[in-house]
């Protein structure tokens, strides 16, 4: 997932339902997804006005959004949100790609998104009807989320302890110690973007670049990160890793109550990585430090546990789907062994295009099979 994107705001909160449930769309917004799911499919185009249909109504339950994009340049996202938070999205769907995602939806209203668009940048969706009642499915994926989020409160805590070991050597302004420092700090925040954007103005206030906020907003990682390996000091730094451990911290504290949905973890692993393969590629993301490895293996770890917590429950549904999936994801960690040295990774400028692309290749192989399972678990 892409937190900076332009119009992005916080974040994948999901909505706790029984998962069984079939939707019924008002009118014609949608159709009955494939074989085998319970979900309602609904589709949805990218113009250069926006979103259509910039209005939707639907009774609670299941249901796959099937975005396509009709040939903009201007717009190339779709989210669904609550208020600021994003219930489910796809980026990067650029001029004639077709991606979907499958959300659980409680009655109430809710706003569509296409950032970019001329007239329609957002729509409204209202869901009306009554959620399912719980049941077995619902228990079982109840219990999936609830493992998701003992692996986030774990990696959390490695967090605040690995930031505050990289915050303390740039207060003592030990510039050596800051970069053996960072690389270690950044690797528990990148296994748990599946659910980053969960935790508001705390994503980008720990993670954004140069760019993607205002300049005088500024702070967290990458704007340390550019003093440690462009300027080579940490003068006028202190204050930022100060709030950079603040931050984590609060972020730590909001793991515990923030809501989780085994649909959604399973959407938030195949955005993260199709950020990977679509952005992060570039080398955009440690783009003065050049350790964008250990945040692709980071990233790959992240998805994977998102994946395993979801395992049990996909594979009472598909479980030739989840063979698929798992020896893709080994696949995916034998293609970064070549670059694996001593002390973590080659830096990233020392890879050829030729390197790239095939990373790139492995993680979309990977990605596609795991994009069809938040569908498989929402259609019981």
């Amino acid at each position: 997932m892409n937190p900076r994107s332009p119009g992005r705001k916080a974040a994948l909160v999901p909505l706790v339902l029984g998962l069984g449930a079939a939707l019924a769309a008002c009118g014609s917004n949608g159709d009955k997804a494939a074989s085998g799911s319970g979900a309602r499919k609904v589709e949805v185009a990218l113009t250069d006005t926006g979103c259509e249909p910039a209005k939707l109504q639907l009774a609670a339950g299941a249901v796959t959004f099937n975005v396509t994009n009709k040939g903009t340049d201007k717009v190339s996202e779709f989210e669904v949100a609550d208020g600021d938070r994003i219930l489910g999205e796809v980026e990067n769907v650029t001029a004639g790609l077709e991606r979907n995602f499958t959300l659980n939806l409680q009655p109430g209203d809710y706003v569509l998104k296409c950032p970019g668009g001329s007239t329609a940048p957002e729509g409204a969706l209202t869901v009306t009807g009554e959620g399912a009642a719980a049941g077995a499915a619902d228990a079982q994926l109840t219990a999936v989320a609830e493992s998701y989020r003992r692996y986030v409160e774990g990696q959390t805590g490695a967090l605040v302890s690995t930031t505050r070991t990289f915050v303390n050597a740039v207060v003592a302004g030990d510039v050596a110690a800051a970069k053996r420092a960072y690389g270690p700090a950044r690797v528990p925040y990148e296994r748990i973007e599946p659910v980053a954007e969960s935790f508001g103005d705390l994503d980008p206030a720990i993670d954004a670049r140069a760019g993607d906020v205002p300049a005088n907003e500024w702070g967290g990682f990458h704007k340390i990160e550019q003093a440690l390996w462009v300027k080579n000091t940490t003068a006028g730094m202190a204050p930022v890793a100060r709030k950079l451990l603040s931050d984590v911290t609060d972020l730590r504290a909001k793991v515990r109550t923030v809501e989780l949905d085994a649909p959604q973890i399973a959407n938030g692993a195949n955005e993260l990585l199709g950020e990977v393969s679509k952005s992060k590629i570039t080398g955009e993301e440690e783009r003065y430090s050049r350790i964008d490895l250990v945040d692709f293996k980071a990233n790959l770890d992240g998805a994977r546990a998102a994946f395993d917590a979801v395992r049990r429950a996909l594979d009472k549904r598909d479980a030739e789907l989840g063979a698929t999936i798992q020896s893709r994801f080994e696949a995916a960690d034998q293609s970064l062994a070549p670059y694996r040295q001593r002390t973590g990774y080659f830096p990233y400028n020392r890879l050829t295009d030729a390197d790239t692309r095939k990373l790139a290749q492995t993680i979309d192989a990977l990605a596609e099979p795991l994009s069809q399972v938040s569908a498989r678990l929402a259609g019981g």
